[in-house]
């Protein structure tokens, strides 16, 4: 994909050959996996060296990992954008934002319909969808990555997850306001376990204990769900 880019290659021809790749790749039945819900501070959950790798560290441990996209914070900024232009009645701006948005839903879409039937969990929920289901815990006009953290851990546990991670910088006010949130969540909604992952950019020698012990709790979780159903 990044050579298709840099060589202003048809991107759906290049997906489409990486699909049927993925298709050959001859896989076991192992049961199901626990799937496990990732949010959090952008950059953090996806730089595998400021989180410690811990998506490795999940799949090691029996975990199905199941990090939200980074194009979630490119929509939320349209989004945002489009409420300011509104309130500061600049027409300009406001056209200028309305294009972007359209666009590049027009190419996300484009891209992401041949992946139907493909990926189990097809299509990302709206920004208006976010906000919806955050607005118990937090209302949209507080503006930030901490709505789109609560509201993706609860369409991940909708849709069924697990177990979710919230993975923050060291001293982030957003990831502390969420984990908090998230605790009132879990108790308000079926206990549903949650970790909080707090990085330094130096190794943790918790971490993997912290992660092992979640593990086992998001295991027993799919157990309990299981049996429900």
């Amino acid at each position: 994909m990044c050579s298709a880019i840099l060589e202003g290659k048809d991107l759906r021809n290049v997906l489409s050959e990486s699909i049927h790749a993925f298709e050959k790749v001859e896989v076991k039945d192992l049961g199901t996996k626990p799937l496990i819900g990732i949010v959090g501070e952008i950059f953090v959950r996806l730089n595998r060296f400021s989180n410690e790798d811990v998506i490795r560290k999940i799949e090691q441990l029996g975990g199905e990992g199941w990090i939200a996209p980074l194009t979630e914070w490119i929509l939320y900024v349209n989004t945002i954008s489009k409420r300011r232009s509104l309130r500061k009645r600049s027409l300009s701006t406001l056209l200028k934002v309305f294009l972007t948005d359209y666009y590049q839903k027009k190419d996300e879409h484009h891209l992401e319909e041949l992946f139907k039937g493909t990926l189990r969990h097809h299509g990302e929920p709206k920004t208006s969808s976010i906000f919806k289901k955050a607005k118990p815990y937090l209302d949209s006009s507080f503006e930030g990555e901490a709505i789109l953290s609560i509201g993706k851990s609860i369409d991940f546990a909708e849709r069924g997850s697990s177990g979710i991670v919230n993975i923050m910088p060291f001293t982030c006010m957003p990831g502390t306001i969420v984990s908090t949130l998230l605790k009132r969540y879990r108790e308000e909604n079926s206990n549903i376990p949650i970790l909080n992952m707090a990085y330094d950019g130096q190794e943790q020698t918790n971490t993997l204990t912290r992660l092992e012990a979640f593990m086992f709790q998001a295991k027993d979780f799919q157990g309990r769900k299981n049996k429900r159903t």
